[in-house]
């Protein structure tokens, strides 16, 4: 049995999945998760019930205690083993691991994910409502075009502020730029924790394409509270992606099944180049 701990929001937790899921089918054990985080007040809530799976959560005082300690601990823990990721970057080590193993760390990385066996994983349990079907459905027959702008905590608190890259328009009007000059007719289509900031401050003159083929914008305001999730389907079923430095619009685009699908991403994820790691991105994806 492979024991990962949960750490984070909805696109952490399926970094975490992915991880010891494709782990697990390549030693041919079971796994299950340490849902711990989520007894906290601080934490993110679990989320990942959006799929069809259940929640595989166990509970022992010995692993608290492991997590209570995990600074001091090296590699194991009275009988059972223990994994920590070192750093951002993809370590290759991680595929040694044995049975009976405690796993803790984010995992953000394609090389971590078996595609085919995550995307099984990754199927939403609960159909689409009517608005967001219709979307949908207009997303499969244009050439859409999802673009993720995350502020909330990267803009409100300092400690995010002075760790994650900020993406400036600049950005997203290059990636823009690219995109549409492979697509006849753009319509993009803007996700965003902050959607009325980028409605008042956002615009896309600067693109030339977008503007020379009557590129259409549409804003998704309606997803909010615990159907946000429903952003991360949308996302998925456009076929270009503009993602943001968030495990959230990764996601987005890696469940994109286009099989002509272009992705934009931030070369630059976090402020410190060291900390930048082309192993977050699988080798089709173009960076800026």
């Amino acid at each position: 049995m492979l024991i990962m701990r949960y750490n984070g929001g909805l696109g952490n937790q399926m970094f975490q999945f992915a991880a010891v899921a494709t782990l697990a089918n390549k030693l041919g054990v079971d796994f299950c998760f340490d849902c711990d985080f989520f007894n906290h007040r601080y934490s993110r809530p679990y989320q990942i019930d959006i799929f069809q799976q259940d929640k595989r959560e166990v509970r022992a005082l010995k692993y608290r205690l492991l997590w209570a300690f995990r600074k001091h601990i090296k590699n194991k823990f009275f009988s059972l083993n223990v994994y920590g990721e070192k750093n951002f970057n993809y370590e290759q080590e991680f595929f040694e691991i044995k049975d009976n193993t405690y796993i803790y760390g984010f995992f953000q990385s394609h090389k971590y994910i078996d595609e085919n066996l995550i995307k099984k994983y990754f199927t939403f349990k609960v159909a689409p409502d009517d608005k967001n079907a219709q979307i949908i459905e207009n997303m499969q027959v244009q050439d859409s075009i999802s673009m993720h702008i995350r502020r909330g905590d990267y803009v409100s608190k300092k400690r995010y502020a002075s760790v994650y890259n900020h993406l400036d328009f600049n950005y997203y009007e290059s990636a823009l730029e690219y995109i549409a000059q492979y697509v006849k007719k753009p319509v993009i289509y803007v996700f965003s924790d902050d959607i009325n900031w980028v409605e008042k401050n956002f615009n896309f003159k600067n693109c030339k394409n977008c503007v020379e083929k009557g590129a259409r914008v549409e804003f998704i305001s309606h997803n909010q509270g615990e159907k946000s999730y429903e952003d991360l389907r949308l996302m998925s079923m456009c076929k270009h992606n503009v993602i943001a430095n968030s495990s959230f619009s990764w996601w987005g685009a890696y469940l994109n099944n286009n099989p002509q699908k272009i992705v934009v991403a931030p070369k630059k994820w976090f402020q410190t180049i060291q900390n930048n790691p082309r192993d977050l991105y699988p080798d089709s994806w173009v960076l800026m």
